[in-house]
Formats: C-alpha cells, structure tokens, sequence
C-alpha cells in the first residue's frame, strides 16, 4: 500500500441539459452566395456535369459488357463532389439520391448514386425554378467532377498509387480494400418536452431504439452483400479472399489476391471502396552492440498474482536466463503460419525477447544481488523468421484473436509498427482495430511510434542521413510530415510512446545528435490523426553520436538503453540497441502492469490517465511548450512513483464515471484556508487528466466524427465558487454542438492559464485539447487566485450517434503539487474534503 495513496475525487453532481429549442445560424460561406446569386450558371453546371457522369458510366458499363463482365450494382454511379461542409451535413445526400461513402479533406465526398442521378437532377432542377424546400440546397455544392481520374488519385494510398501506372495484367497483387457499409440513422433521439407524458416519452424512447436495431439488421445484411461483391470481383478474375475485418459499424476491411486486371477494374468501377493499398509492411529495431555477459545476480519470480504484459511480436527466447522465471509458458502461443515455435528468430539479438526484457528490467539490469521480477510475460509471436506477418494473415484480424485467446490480460505491448509515416484522412484499419478492443474489452494496448531508419532509399520515407544530406538539420527534420508516427500508433485510445536520449556524449570525433532530455533522432512524432497530441509519452529508447566534421552517425553504447538479448544466434544474453521506440514502449508497459498490481479493479482508462498524469515534459520545454513540443514528447516522461503514489506536499484524486451527451459530471474539491489568500511564498502546480473511449467509424474525417460521443473537462476560474462554475456549466451544455466543436467558450481573462486549452486561440501552442482522447493540461496557481473551491466538470458531447441515453465511461486525475516550498498538502487537502455524493435537480 502506498504510503500517500490516491484519493477519491469527492462530491458529484449532475449537469443536466434544458432544452432552450434554440439553434445559432450559421454564416454562408462566400462560394455558396455566389452560387446562389448565379442560380442560372451553377445550376446548368451541375445538370450537365451529372448528365455527363451518367454517360460515361453507361459506356464503361456497357463496355465491359462486351467483354462479358458484369459489374456488381451496375446501375450505382460513382460520383466525387465537393461541398460546403459548415452548411451542408453530408449525410443528407441520401436525399439527392447518394450514398456518402466516405468523406475527404476539403470538403470533397466520395459517394454513389444509387437512382442514376435522378434525385441529384430533381433537386437541381428545384434550384433553377426556386421551387420547394430545395430551392437554395445547391448552392452548397461546389463541385462535382465528371472524369474518372480522382478514383486513382482518392483511393490509393502508399506505393499503390506510385506503381499504378505499370501495373502488370496478370501479375498477382496482395492488397487490403477498405469498403463502406453504413447506415445513416435518420431519426432524432426524442425530446422531454413539457406537454409529454413520462409514459409517451418513454414510448418514443422505445421506438427510437427499435428503430436503431433495425438499422443494425439492415447493416449487417449490407455488409453481407459488400462481401458477396468483392467475391464476384475474384470470381471474375481469379483472386482469393485471406481474411476480413469488420468494425461493425461504418466499415468491412477485405485482405485479397487479384491480378492487374481485376484491381483495376476493382478501384475504377467498385463503387463503395473508399481506400486500396498495397498489403501492410512493418518494422522492427534491429541493431546490437554487446555487452561482456557478467551478469550474476539473483532472479526472483513473479508473485503468482502478479499482472500479465503480453508481448505481441517476433517471439521471445523463453529460456533465457534472465527470462525463463517470468514467462508463462502455457499461454504462449506461435501465429505464424505453418510454424509453431514461440522462439525469437531475429537475427542479430532478437527484438521480442529485447521488449520482455524491458518489461522486467525497464531502468538496469543489474550485475549481482538480488532482483524481483514484477510482471509475468506472455509470448504472442507474430513475426515469422523473415520478420514478416503471414501474407494470409491480416493484422486487426489477428489482434482480435489474440485478445481472444488471452482473454485474462489487460496489458498488451506491440513495438510493431509499419515502416513509414501514416498521413490519411481516414484512422487505418488496425490502429481502428486497436481502439475498438480498447473500447469493447477494457484493455489497453502500449505501442511504439516509429522510428526513422538511419538511410532509406525508399521515396517519401527518407532517413536521418538522407535528412542530414538534405540540410535538414536535428531536431527540425522530424518536424517534416515524413517523420510522423507510424500506424498504429495514431490509435486513439492506446498508449503511443516515443523516444528521448538520458544523456549526453562527446569525445575528441563525435558528440551526441539529441543530448539528456531530447527526443532520439530517430523517434517519429506526432500530431496525431486530427490534431490529437501523439505521442501521449515519451521513455528512454537511445540517442546517435555525429561526427564533428561531417555528416556521419553511429552508435554508442552509452547513450543506447540496456536489453536482454536473444542467444539462439549468438549474440551475448545482454547488449544495447540504438534504435529504441520499440524499447521505450514495455518501459510504458512496465509502469501500467505496476499500476495493474496496485489498483487490480481499475479500469483500463484509469491507468492510462494516470501515466498520463504521471508524465512530465522535459525541463527545457515544461513552462512554455511549443507546438513542436508537444509534437516530439506529447505530455513528457511518465514517473512510476507518480503513476502509484504521491508524496506529503504531493496529492491525486482520481475518480471514474460516465456521462451521457449534453450532460455533465461536476465534481468540487475544498481549498482549505492555510492554501488561499494573499501574502504566502508558494504556488501550486495543479494537473488533470481525462480519458475515455467510444465506439468508431471509419469512413468520415475528424475527430469528433470518428467517435460516437466525446468528452471534455473544464474547470472553474480563478477565484470562482461553486455555485457560479455549475451555473456556468449548465448553460455550456445548451450551446449548439457546432458551435462547441468549432469555437469552445472563451472564458475571459479571469480563466484560469492552462497550458493546453479546449481552444487553440486561447494558448500559444496551437494544440486543441480537445481533439484528444487523453486529455491533460496543467497549470500554475498562485494561492490568492483559489476560491474556497476549486470545480472540474466532465461534458458529454454527441459524435455521430443520435442516441443521447448512451453513456460514455471515463477517468479522471485531479493532482495539486506545492512548488517553492515544502507544504503539508497531501495533509491539508484530504482533510479538507467531505465525501459527499449528491444530486441535484435542474
């Protein structure tokens, strides 16, 4: 038991939405009044452009025809138009007759006609007359394109596109297609209003729900039908289905097989792809220097109680010396095809057996004495004896299989990641993969960020040297979009980790690129997916040396992390790796499976937020940080003795809920008195944290459309008391959703200064906290600007789930820390609170 535990966050009480009925108009963008002033001229454009797209795919239709091959849903027409997306929802193009396949950057749609444009041409035709509720509606459509090349251009990703044009006929393609299936629900959830009954209310309630469930019925027999299409696609040209993933609400990923022929008829004619890409690469570190093996020490064995970090990766050497009493053998398990060995092939030390060991021995491995292991380790290999996931095995699959089988273990670590940047539009399919079993099964996945190679010849993903060469000098050529984080570390509720160096080196040739408490050279950096702060921590994983007099990088042991290697190749039981996000993740890892020991019921998201509210930037950038900064730390170094315990001027509280959409948690601390007030020489350093997860889907852009309903926090002001922060709240839960997502509120200068705000426009670092699913921000407070009280509510947002009786679970930190002086505030806070739990009626 630690000896300054955390507390519960005390005293609860409900925000409730009052309905005001009032709805802020919006401000017509100046491309749609000028549509509508030319009514005649922008109206004859989309007639013509939608009567030319109906011809052209009349004659590619009938074309293939000819050739004998019938296309599935021929008489669905694949259109791209570009709208006016803060006046027009894209969902309502089911009333033009489309189906919204997915959205892009810039307002453009991917979508299918499904009446060959009818609908479209009636409402254009409405337009033109100024007749009937669609007279203006066009005017919000900018643009529609009329030639086939923006298929090429939208749904390819990677080295697809770069290859497309010498695409062989009969040569064999391996690729994953991302294809739609979504049901737009149509139906309002229904509102309390005075002249109801509870009794017609509930009613309505009940009718709203069957109604959902009956979308969801008509989804999974859509979704059978995509199936059925793509099978006509290989029937037609000889392919071969491997494996399908399906995130049960938007999207059905396809892994397949299919000559030059058939993926180009697939990408030019199969109206609800949304994306193609070449089947997924991925990374692994793999550099050693050795270490002379003088390690004698003794090993104690994990208690039997003790908490499980699945090691999802190239195998581990489960008779390691230094490993062989931590690893539960019975579980392990090969998922390489046709190759049932656990053991770590990687050639030349390893890379699981190197992340295991990191687990158990995040911060040294001693040399003699004795030491206790603190985890049981789990083999799930994934990586056969060319560092490679099976070509038949398709990886959100596989991930799902594996949480299957280990259906008792919350910590699982994957340190494998693709090989480059990931810059979509749309979350890829295993990052989302990753976020639904967080969601669904209450586990938590540690993953690495990526690392750059040290050369790459490969186009769009150079290398430290080819930066360096290039003029771009350390630290700024990681702030080139080539050296973002890697998928699937964009995951949203996973634990993304990068890397920083512990130290610094110089001799009379070479000195150290990043130095103590910089990020590695060769960590990739965020932000992530929509603006959201990845990496979310930063550990130890190494740092190079560079020539003084030229451009020239190696190694150097001292400033590379210490690891357990592998010996089937060998190598000597330990050595040092430069290239370590792979290694700064189980250091992660380790700190989650210690939190996992002490809070055992806690739920996942707890022990995200509080290695979260654990971390801490970087002296050199903790004040005032930068965009930059977030970008290459996300919220600092995580501290194990913070993450489990605090200290005598040191005091969390933390607390778990759930919340439905246009509601609010509001929770009170009491300031003593000895805390507040003029005249005292100290100041409090004050941090929340608040995660969450929700359901997703895919096939839309941006944060709060990737998730069903989202979170924030907001906290009083200075010197605000209670009553004025809840009054406060409750008028925040009846602003128009749109104008949250878009502004936030600004509170004025009697707010208080966190460093990261719920609008970019309030702080000097452009970082939208918001966009966040691990949402922490701190704050300096000086004792006269604390009210008797200090408030933090917790506001339910809706995603694009209409139903506002769903309740989205979350966790939360609350940390004070007195600064300047040593301060019995562990003491003086925890006595100060009353646990009170009330609610209270609006």
């Amino acid at each position: 038991m630690p000896e300054f535990p955390h507390l519960r966050l005390p005293f609860k009480v409900d925000g409730i939405l009052k309905p005001s009925g009032k709805r802020p108009r919006t401000k017509k963008h100046e491309i749609t009044l000028h549509n509508k002033r030319n009514r005649q001229e922008h109206g004859n454009y989309l007639s013509n452009s939608a009567q030319s797209l109906s011809r052209s795919w009349t004659e590619l239709k009938d074309e293939k025809r000819r050739k004998g091959i019938l296309t599935p849903n021929e008489n669905d027409i694949p259109v791209f138009l570009k709208v006016d997306t803060s006046a027009f929802n894209i969902d309502s193009l089911s009333n033009w007759g489309i189906e919204v396949i997915s959205e892009e950057p810039d307002g453009y749609i991917i979508g299918a006609s499904f009446d060959n444009l009818a609908s479209f041409q009636e409402k254009v035709n409405k337009f033109l007359s100024k007749e009937g509720k669609y007279k203006d509606t066009a005017s919000k459509i900018w643009e529609v394109k009329t030639d086939s090349n923006w298929r090429r251009d939208e749904l390819l990703k990677g080295d697809l596109k770069s290859i497309w044009s010498t695409l062989h006929n009969e040569s064999i393609y391996m690729v994953e297609l991302g294809v739609s299936c979504y049901i737009h629900n149509k139906k309002k959830y229904p509102t309390n209003s005075a002249d109801l009954t509870d009794e017609q209310y509930f009613q309505k309630v009940q009718e709203f729900n069957e109604h959902v469930e009956s979308l969801n019925i008509l989804r999974d027999s859509k979704q059978m039908e995509r199936e059925g299409e793509i099978e006509k696609y290989l029937q037609i040209y000889g392919g071969e289905l491997y494996d399908i993933w399906d995130n049960e609400t938007d999207a059905v990923y396809f892994k397949i097989s299919i000559n030059g022929s058939g993926l180009r008829d697939i990408v030019i004619t199969y109206q609800y792809l949304f994306e193609v890409k070449l089947s997924t690469t991925y990374n692994i570190d793999n550099t050693s220097e050795v270490l002379v093996d003088d390690y004698d020490f003794e090993i104690e064995r994990p208690a039997e109680n003790a908490p499980k970090v699945c090691i999802i990766d190239s195998g581990i050497q489960e008779d390691h010396r230094l490993l062989s009493l931590a690893i539960d053998t019975a579980s392990s398990r090969s998922y390489v095809e046709n190759d049932d060995s656990k053991a770590d092939y990687v050639m030349l030390s390893g890379h699981g057996t190197k992340v295991a060991g990191a687990v158990l021995y995040p911060y040294f491995i001693p040399k003699d004495g004795q030491y206790q292991l603190e985890s049981i380790i789990q083999n799930a290999r994934i990586l056969d004896k060319s560092n490679r996931i099976s070509d038949r095995k398709f990886v959100p699959s596989l991930l799902e299989q594996i949480v299957e089988d280990y259906t008792d273990t919350r910590i699982f670590n994957l340190s494998v990641c693709e090989d480059s940047a990931y810059y979509g539009t749309h979350m890829p399919a295993l990052a989302a993969s990753i976020d639904k079993l967080i969601h669904e099964k209450d586990v938590l996945f540690i993953l690495a960020s990526g690392n750059l190679f040290e050369s790459s010849q490969v186009e769009g993903n150079p290398g430290i040297v080819e930066h360096l060469n290039n003029d771009r000098a350390y630290p700024s050529y990681l702030d080139e979009i080539t050296s973002q984080i890697a998928s699937p570390g964009v995951s949203y509720f996973a634990i993304t980790v990068g890397s920083i160096s512990i130290s610094n080196y110089e001799d009379e040739d070479y000195k150290s690129i990043a130095g103590e408490g910089f990020v590695s050279p060769f960590s990739r950096t965020g932000l992530g997916m929509w603006g959201n702060i990845k990496p979310d921590v930063v550990e130890f994983g190494g740092d190079l040396v560079i020539n003084k007099n030229s451009s020239q990088i190696k190694t150097q042991a001292e400033l590379c992390p210490e690891l357990v290697n592998s010996t089937l190749h060998n190598a000597n039981a330990v050595g040092r790796d430069a290239y370590g996000t792979s290694y700064s993740a189980p250091k992660v890892s380790y700190i989650v499976s210690r939190l996992h020991a002490e809070y055992p019921n806690e739920s996942s998201q707890m022990y995200r937020a509080l290695v979260v509210q654990s971390a801490r930037l970087p002296g050199h950038c903790f004040d005032n940080p930068t965009l930059n900064d977030i970008r290459r730390y996300g919220y600092g170094v995580p501290d194990l003795n913070r993450a489990l315990n605090n200290t005598s001027n040191r005091i969390t509280f933390i607390q778990n809920g759930k919340v439905k959409p246009k509601n609010a948690d509001i929770y009170k601390l009491n300031i003593p008195t000895e805390l507040r007030g003029e005249g005292k020489n100290y100041k409090i350093l004050v941090e929340v944290t608040l995660t969450f997860t929700a359901k997703t889907r895919l096939t839309r852009k941006g944060s709060h459309s990737y998730l069903s309903n989202w979170l924030e926090w907001q906290s009083s002001k200075y010197n605000e008391r209670f009553v004025s922060f809840r009054t406060r709240t409750i008028e925040y839960l009846q602003l128009d959703d749109l104008t949250v997502n878009q502004n936030g509120v600004d509170e004025g200068l009697n707010s208080i200064r966190w460093c990261l705000r719920e609008n970019p426009a309030y702080s000097k670092n452009e970082i939208n906290r918001n966009n966040s699913t691990a949402q922490k921000s701190w704050a300096i407070i000086e004792p006269h600007q604390f009210a008797e009280e200090f408030s933090i509510s917790v506001i339910g947002h809706v995603g694009w789930d209409r139903n506002l009786d769903n309740e989205t679970q979350y966790s939360i930190c609350v940390s004070f820390e007195s600064i300047g002086t040593e301060l019995e505030l562990y003491k003086l806070l925890s006595e100060a609170q009353v646990i009170v739990e009330q609610e209270v009626e609006n």
